[in-house]
């Protein structure tokens, strides 16, 4: 009796799991399907595209936490007229669509899988899920015997130009998880922890770097999310998998000090 038990509530749990994987993958595909009718694009999905759904949701998590800072959106760099999202760190940029937002304090390209070259080190260079970068940031790009054996171009913008990098895990969160974020947290902002042109606020502004989970935390867990939020000034956002993805419950804000706004294009 006690193993037909289990396994009943073995197959309830599956069941469960299977409804919710339903229920945001929905939820996902319904949020491209309104960015692309408000602005009249089309979108292009790949299979490999499919597979990454949980980063494309939250790169549309993204796009709505700036429409509701008051940032005007626009597709840019749509191919044969549709959206083209990149999420494997191999794709050409050039090859691939992103969202202009423009605010009062400047021009900005919301990105996916853009590599990024580290201030710390030319030779760390990593490739953040989603990235915002100042609008107009330099593209390098240069064959390098050390990358796919110099046959394809490594593209990479310097962290000089990084607002502020995202990491999407569609996984529930746990210790290693969490703290690993903070080496992408050093490594991709030159900013970083504190610089003339970026302060931080709970007010209105940029979304700090933000790690983006898709599984629920436990209290204790929750804990240690709260306190790294407080010393590190980052975002680390739990249970997208089960929520309306917003980003409400990110407390930390950037906003650019006046040396940023001489500096970004308008």
């Amino acid at each position: 009796m006690a193993k037909k038990a289990a396994k009943s509530s073995s197959a309830k749990k599956n069941a469960a799991d299977s409804k919710s994987t339903g229920d945001w993958l929905a939820s996902v595909e319904q949020a491209s399907t309104t960015f692309a009718a408000k602005y009249k694009v089309l979108l292009q999905w790949s299979d490999r595209q499919l597979s990454a759904a949980f980063e494309v949701g939250c790169f549309h998590a993204l796009l709505g936490f700036y429409e509701r800072q008051n940032y005007a959106l626009s597709a840019e760099n749509l191919q044969d007229g549709k959206f083209r999202y990149l999420t494997t760190p191999s794709g050409n940029p050039k090859n691939f669509s992103y969202v202009k937002v423009q605010g009062s304090d400047g021009a900005f390209e919301i990105r996916q899988q853009m590599r990024i070259e580290s201030h710390l080190d030319s030779a760390i260079a990593f490739t953040p899920d989603l990235v915002v970068v100042k609008s107009g940031a330099d593209l390098q790009e240069s064959k390098n015997e050390d990358y796919a054996g110099g046959k394809r171009k490594f593209f990479r913008v310097h962290s000089k130009d990084v607002i502020s990098a995202h990491e999407c895990k569609s996984m529930n969160p746990f210790p290693e998880l969490l703290i690993a974020f903070v080496g992408m947290l050093t490594a991709a902002h030159e900013w970083h922890p504190s610089g003339d042109w970026v302060l931080h606020t709970s007010a209105e502004g940029h979304l700090a770097p933000t790690l983006f989970v898709g599984g629920n935390a436990s209290a204790l867990y929750l804990k240690m999310i709260s306190a790294m939020q407080k010393v590190f000034k980052l975002n680390i956002v739990c249970g997208l998998h089960l929520s309306t993805w917003s980003l409400k419950q990110a407390p930390n804000r950037l906003t650019l000090g006046q040396l940023a706004y001489d500096d970004l294009p308008l």
